[in-house]
């Protein structure tokens, strides 16, 4: 009977929206108790829901029984039965409680009733009114199932509200909108595996028509590496309010990622300072070499310059060079594009097929010639469709950038060729 009990009360509870307020979450419940087939075996047959005040408690829910009307009615502090939930957390309230007042207790109910203190900052006590006919054991029982249950209801709404602080924060840290510069165009995307994730974008004006593009994944998933993923953020734009060089920032932003004492984790970036003239200067600690597809579909790679920022204290990080060309679209992205799974060839894990660089090459030679959102579009397009739409396994993020104007520039001795096309 116990048992059945706590999973009819854990299964009424899972239809409850986490993402619900405390008040809004609680006031769901009480439905549930007072109007669910489940619970009324149990014999609840009304219930009322209090919010504590400084020196009361007020009604703000009430279901059946008296019904609405007697919303806002208050209990004092000082009454002895709320001093006694107060100090036992689960009340049987009745005629032989202490300090029974039978005049205040007919203006909430003309049954017995039990009250079920939860919640803190404020707290709540919950009122069902219950025509009982077991031992009191066994509605001891009923009450204290209700009230753990709810209150690991409560407990997962507090990660709930951490999770939505946590993904407001990391929001906050990418751009509203995209800086523009003269003859480009520039668009990223960004898909977390789960509600905050560890890839982050940043895109600014360092001056002098110059624009600072960052992409960087920490490693794993979830709010560890956002917050790690943050940390990059704000020590990039630091940097670039100081007017530091590139490898100067990188370099020390490294050496306080490795103090940090995670050396279990680590984060790869690329950043790049692009010129309205074309030019290039960038840095690639360990992370995915971004593409650079030309007017006829040759796709270059742009080479690591160092390791993962994080495990060594004193790595060092040189500077490479490129030149965007009328026409060319250099394309950056984490390794959740290129390691997204046809779910069909799971069946074997040895056979397991990933979409890769050439098929992420493939989908960009696709599409070069169109805007640097509609490749972008087309790139997280083209990953969902081969994961078969399912949820993605890892954080996927892409930055795009595309340049317009018609001027000519010598080719950058710091590109491999990895992937040619005939021209659309």
């Amino acid at each position: 009977m116990h048992k059945h009990l706590y999973r009819t009360v854990e299964n009424l509870l899972d239809r409850i929206d986490n993402s619900a307020g405390d008040e809004k979450m609680l006031v769901d419940i009480l439905h549930l108790l007072v109007e669910s087939d489940d619970t009324a075996a149990f014999g609840v047959v009304s219930g009322r829901l209090y919010m504590e005040r400084e020196l009361d408690y007020i009604l703000i829910k009430s279901i059946s029984g008296h019904g609405p009307q007697i919303a806002g009615k208050t209990i004092s502090k000082e009454y002895q039965v709320v001093k006694d939930i107060l100090r036992h957390r689960l009340w049987i309230i009745s005629p032989e409680s202490p300090g029974w007042d039978p005049e205040l207790e007919a203006q909430f109910s003309d049954v017995d009733s039990a009250a079920i203190l939860v919640g803190r900052d404020p707290s709540y006590i919950m009122s069902l009114g219950i025509r009982h006919h077991g031992s009191e054991d066994d509605l001891l029982v009923l009450l204290e199932s209700i009230r753990a249950s709810i209150g690991l209801k409560l407990r997962q709404q507090v990660y709930v509200n951490q999770m939505k602080q946590a993904q407001a924060i990391q929001h906050s840290l990418l751009p509203r909108r995209l800086p523009t510069l003269e003859g480009f165009e520039i668009a990223a995307v960004s898909h977390p595996a789960e509600e905050v994730g560890g890839d982050v974008y940043d895109v600014q004006h360092v001056g002098g028509g110059t624009i600072g593009l960052m992409l960087a994944d920490a490693s794993g998933h979830g709010l560890p590496a956002a917050l790690q993923a943050r940390d990059v953020v704000i020590g990039m734009r630091m940097g670039q309010a100081e007017g530091e060089k590139i490898t100067t920032t990188i370099s020390r932003l490294n050496r306080v990622i490795h103090s940090s004492g995670l050396t279990s984790r680590f984060i790869s970036l690329f950043y790049a300072e692009l010129e309205e003239s074309g030019n290039l200067a960038y840095v690639n600690g360990g992370h995915c070499p971004p593409l650079l597809v030309s007017n006829e579909g040759e796709v270059f790679e742009l080479k690591t310059c160092g390791p993962v920022l994080g495990p060594l204290p004193d790595a060092a990080y040189r500077r490479g060079y490129a030149t965007l060309k009328p026409g060319e679209v250099m394309v950056m992205f984490t390794d959740g594009v290129t390691e997204r799974e046809d779910p069909k060839s799971k069946v074997n894990e040895d056979d397991i097929v990933e979409l890769g660089r050439d098929g992420l090459i493939k989908t960009i030679q696709d599409c070069h010639e169109e805007s640097a959102e509609e490749i972008a579009d087309r790139i997280i397009e083209r990953v969902r469709d081969f994961g078969n739409g399912r949820p993605f396994e890892d954080d996927v993020s892409v930055m795009v950038v595309k340049r317009l104007a018609a001027n000519n520039y010598p080719p950058a001795e710091d590109l491999t060729l990895v992937s040619s096309a005939t021209r659309r």
